[in-house]
């Protein structure tokens, strides 16, 4: 025969506080009395179940926050009125102001990474393969 315990925090603190209350209503003749430690159960209990119940909440919490993000940054960089929009606006109009000296979009907050563009010669000169 098996005895489970529950691995879900939400079934163990529910058997915990079934345990706890079982134990609580036998008072001095409940068997749990031998268990060393025994008297800081019910505290442990209570702090599992607060902090289970504030998981929740917080959880909620930032879906709805998560959300409210994800709205405001937009789903693409050609929507307008939103993050991502006035990014890549900001980026388009500050890269035109400065071509030829990109590297300044860094003073506004852009990654700027210079690296030589391939040209078609470079690409075709990239296929051939020596002679063997």
């Amino acid at each position: 025969m098996r005895i489970n315990i529950p691995g879900n925090p939400d079934d163990l603190i529910t058997l915990a506080k079934a345990i706890l209350a079982q134990h609580t209503k036998l008072g001095a003749t409940s068997p749990l009395n031998g268990i060393n430690g025994i008297a800081g159960f019910g505290a442990q209990v209570t702090s599992a179940d607060t902090s289970n119940q504030q998981t929740a909440t917080l959880y909620e919490q930032a879906k709805t926050a998560t959300e409210a993000r994800d709205n405001a940054l937009g789903s693409d960089l050609t929507t307008p009125g939103y993050v991502r929009y006035f990014v890549a606006a900001a980026r388009d109009v500050l890269a035109g102001q400065n071509k030829g000296s990109e590297h300044k979009l860094s003073e506004w907050g852009f990654e700027v990474i210079a690296s030589a563009a391939a040209t078609p010669a470079a690409k075709a000169a990239a296929k051939v393969k020596p002679a063997s």
